[in-house]
């Protein structure tokens, strides 16, 4: 989340943004509708650091409001301003790949280089 010092406190409000969880649809038109809100970023000036958020992709949760992620599946998120409603968007979209025991990735090999 951004965030700003006491020394930059008078200096407007600071930035702060809501993160959405979206269908594919809400993710192509930046609609939060379609989705639910899973962090907000509402105090820039909080105290000491800043307010960190982390989402753990797992197969199964403990908690019962925890998200459950699925090998092979599209998740789509959003960040929207809430310092001005303008066309401010920022998507992100993310694939969970195969299991473990299926994942090859491809490692290109490294060439000599000549310099002369």
């Amino acid at each position: 989340c951004p965030h700003y010092n006491d020394s930059q406190r008078g200096a407007g409000s600071g930035e702060q943004y809501v993160l959405y969880m979206v269908s594919y649809r809400g993710y192509r038109n930046c609609d939060p509708q379609l989705g639910f809100k899973r962090w907000e970023c509402n105090r820039p000036h909080a105290p000491h650091a800043p307010i960190k958020f982390s989402e753990k992709f797992q197969r199964y949760s403990a908690f019962s409001l925890g998200y459950e992620f699925h090998v092979g599946h599209e998740y789509y998120y959003i960040s929207t301003p809430t310092h001005h409603h303008g066309r401010s968007c920022l998507r992100l979209r993310v694939y969970v790949c195969c299991s473990t025991d299926e994942f090859n990735p491809f490692v290109p090999k490294l060439e000599k280089s000549v310099s002369g």
